[in-house]
């Protein structure tokens, strides 16, 4: 699915449109940068163009935040001499002026809610986005890629070292000195374990170690997690109780629409419901956005009617709205929203501490909402691989391991290597005429965590890929059969 475009972000688009109008036109032209802490612990990058149609006296541009992965077209804004009025629209504000140097926009974004914030943006030459894949201490771009195995920096992996004759096979070092000239513009990160060691740890563009990442719909695969914890704890009995009984508050509009689903159908994104999110998430028509949009996202997703075509149960259909009541089903068995129990269960014993789950309305956001450090996502495919275990403590039972990463049904009827399990997805790779069955987790804009049973193997890929264009490439299944599955199988 499409990341979260969370209320306070979406202000932010518009802010961009500031710089749309001004008392000196030859000057406004060009890019615009500022950062802005709009997920906490992330700072992120917010770019902006700006186009003047003197003929029409127009102004038009687009915007970019790398971090969020959200851009689109600016809009206007009301420039009295030197002063910027913007409305942000649900009562968020943003107040500037430009300076007399014509080289900065300063001013205060009042969000309701959110401390005010003072911004300034600066000319620059460049998107943040056109950066080099990366780059020098002297800052100049790096063009050739050299092995080095992954740090040992006690964060509970064990590291080790790809064998001489891998490490310099072709095919691997053709894939990153490809990245390093910018043909996988959007990259940010390539890990991966093999046997329980990190054997590769590679970071580009607004990648790092140490800098968390979003990981848009691979979240739902954590919320499997966390519902296999609860089950396991007893708190969660029987995954064929109707989603309903879960949400007692909401029993006046579940009596009347709520359609006979269960738990397991929800986990399998099987619940039968009339929803659309096959279409852009740019739509405005698209459920999801619909739900994210909405004041309660438990009510949106618990309101819908039922798919007249079809019994829960029977077909797979994406949902993101599923994967939220189960972060409903995780506060009401637990006592505590989805990102706590984490903290307090499956993170502990991960040894994850740096994190940002975002909310909306108060509500975790279980369908996308979750940022997280690069080695501590692999960790969660090493746990999957490991049938529950993290350096021999089970975190997760095997049992529920097993059940929840089954092939459960097929996400179309054309393809049956391709299908879904309880917010897992299954799929295969092939390499040197083998197949390789896979579990992974799958986020928008180029989230991978691939787990390959029979070659023990983990790989994580993150991008910041909004689209797929204007020099930007992910790195796909094809790069993986074709560059690193030869490097480690």
């Amino acid at each position: 699915m499409r990341q979260v475009v969370f209320k306070f972000v979406t202000s932010l688009a518009l802010l961009f449109s500031a710089a749309s109008c001004s008392s000196d036109e030859s000057k406004l032209t060009g890019i615009w940068h500022t950062e802005l802490e709009a997920i906490p612990q992330l700072k992120s990058a917010f770019d902006l163009e700006l186009n003047h149609d003197f003929f029409g006296d127009k102004w038009s541009g687009r915007f970019e935040i790398a971090e969020t992965m959200t851009e689109g077209n600016l809009s206007s804004v009301k420039v009295d001499g030197s002063k910027i009025t913007l409305d942000l629209g649900q009562g968020a504000m943003f107040k500037g002026n430009l300076a007399t140097n014509k080289q900065e926009i300063t001013g205060v974004l009042n969000v309701p809610g959110i401390e005010k914030q003072t911004l300034r943006f600066t000319k620059i030459e460049k998107w943040s986005s056109q950066r080099p894949a990366r780059s020098d201490r002297d800052n100049q771009p790096v063009k050739t890629w050299a092995y080095q195995s992954p740090p040992e920096i006690h964060d509970g992996w064990k590291v080790g070292t790809i064998n001489a004759a891998s490490g310099a096979s072709k095919p691997l070092r053709d894939l990153f000195e490809n990245i390093l000239k910018g043909h996988f513009n959007g990259l940010d990160a390539i890990l991966v374990a093999r046997n329980g060691k990190m054997l590769l740890e590679e970071y580009f563009y607004i990648g790092d170690r140490e800098r968390i990442h979003s990981i848009q719909s691979c979240t739902k695969s954590v919320t499997s997690l966390l519902i296999g914890i609860a089950h396991d704890d007893g708190l969660i009995k029987n995954l064929d109780a109707p989603v309903n009984t879960f949400f007692p508050a909401y029993g006046d509009s579940t009596k009347r629409k709520m359609p006979p689903f269960t738990l397991r159908n929800a986990l399998t994104m099987s619940a039968a419901l009339d929803w659309r999110e096959d279409i852009p998430y740019s739509d405005p028509r698209n459920d999801a956005v619909l739900m994210n949009q909405s004041k309660d996202m438990f009510q949106y997703v618990l309101s819908k009617n039922p798919d007249p075509k079809v019994r829960p149960g029977e077909v797979f259909e994406y949902n993101s709205g599923l994967s939220i009541l189960l972060g409903g089903v995780i506060a009401n068995t637990t006592g505590k929203p989805a990102d706590q129990y984490a903290t307090q269960t499956l993170f502990k014993d991960l040894g994850i501490n740096k994190f940002t789950w975002t909310a909306m309305n108060g509500q975790i956001h279980t369908g996308g909402g979750l940022f997280m450090k690069p080695r501590d996502i692999l960790k969660l495919g090493q746990l999957v691989l490991d049938e529950g275990k993290w350096n021999d403590k089970q975190i997760v039972s095997a049992s529920w391991i097993k059940e929840s990463t089954a092939f459960n049904l097929p996400v179309n009827k054309a393809n049956k290597e391709w299908g879904y399990g309880y917010q897992w997805w299954r799929g295969v790779l092939r390499a040197d005429n083998k197949v390789f069955k896979t579990i992974y987790a799958a986020g928008y804009g180029g989230q991978v965590l691939c787990i390959i049973p029979d070659l023990d193997l983990v790989i994580l890929t993150l991008h910041h890929n909004a689209t797929e264009g204007n020099g930007r490439r992910s790195i796909l299944w094809k790069e993986m059969e074709t560059n690193i599955l030869p490097a480690f199988k």
